[in-house]
């Protein structure tokens, strides 16, 4: 329609978007003064995003004739628009899933703004390798484990807690191999997966030995079994999940390896 009424009166769409905006928002003063041609489109237009006495300001001011310009009418609204009750917009970024997508170089309707692509393959996921991958769900696997303990534990506030003067707790040797004895030693491989074919109970206590290539290497780890998970979703049947708390160690290796006889992983 607007444009319809451009055409019709010989005028810019914009200027009869203007002339719109200034009828319905200008004061009578403005209005006169611009009928009058002491006032320009363009300042008729600014001053009309003005409260009523600022317009009747600028049209007093118009009808003294004073050069009113609608640059200086422009930088006043803008400055009541920094004022207090001025919010600065935060407009959010796209990144687009072109950048990360494998196909991205044979592509030819990729765009800086993709949100959404039904042959988008993750670049970094497809190129990844099976030690990557096998990698990933190990320490996943880990985390989890390691937090499902600890909220048992937590949640029972360590009632069960070995006490000193039980003489019935056992105490199981076990094999563990290098890799792990540094783990174990910080606390950061704070439970072992077992087959339960020992017996083992919360309270009980681990001698861990370390071996490496099939042979000990004097470093052992004392530890108790501060929590025992079995019979769980995910666990295979007659296996079990030990809760461990070290207690001391040993950092030196023997000069001379020696077998052992502990039990077997």
């Amino acid at each position: 329609m607007r444009d319809l009424v451009a055409a019709m009166i010989n005028e810019s769409s914009t200027n009869v978007a203007r002339m719109d905006a200034i009828n319905n928002n200008a004061t009578p003063e403005i209005k006169e003064q611009l009928k009058e041609g002491n006032l320009g489109i363009t300042a008729a237009y600014e001053a009309a995003k003005l409260d009523e006495d600022e317009q009747k300001e600028i049209a007093k001011k118009a009808a003294a004739g004073k050069n009113v310009r609608a640059k200086e009418i422009a930088e006043k609204v803008a400055e009541k628009k920094a004022g207090d009750d001025y919010e600065t917009p935060h407009p959010e970024s796209i990144t687009s899933l072109c950048y990360s997508c494998q196909k991205y170089k044979d592509c030819n309707v990729k765009t800086g703004t993709c949100q959404k692509c039904d042959q988008y393959i993750n670049k970094a996921e497809a190129e990844k390798t099976d030690e990557q991958r096998y990698s990933e769900e190990q320490d996943a696997i880990d985390r989890q484990t390691k937090k499902k303990l600890q909220e048992r534990a937590d949640a029972e506030k360590m009632e069960h807690l070995p006490s000193e003067g039980n003489t019935e707790h056992k105490q199981h040797e076990i094999k563990i191999v290098a890799s792990y004895y540094e783990d174990v030693v910080s606390g950061k491989k704070g439970f072992e997966l077992r087959k339960n074919d020992r017996g083992y109970k919360q309270g009980d206590s681990l001698k861990m030995l370390e071996f490496k290539d099939g042979k000990h290497t004097g470093r052992t780890i004392d530890a108790d079994i501060i929590y025992m998970l079995e019979d769980y979703t995910g666990l295979t049947e007659g296996y079990c999940i030990l809760g461990i708390r070290v207690t001391d160690y040993t950092g030196k290796v023997s000069e001379t390896d020696t077998e052992s006889g502990a039990e077997h992983e």
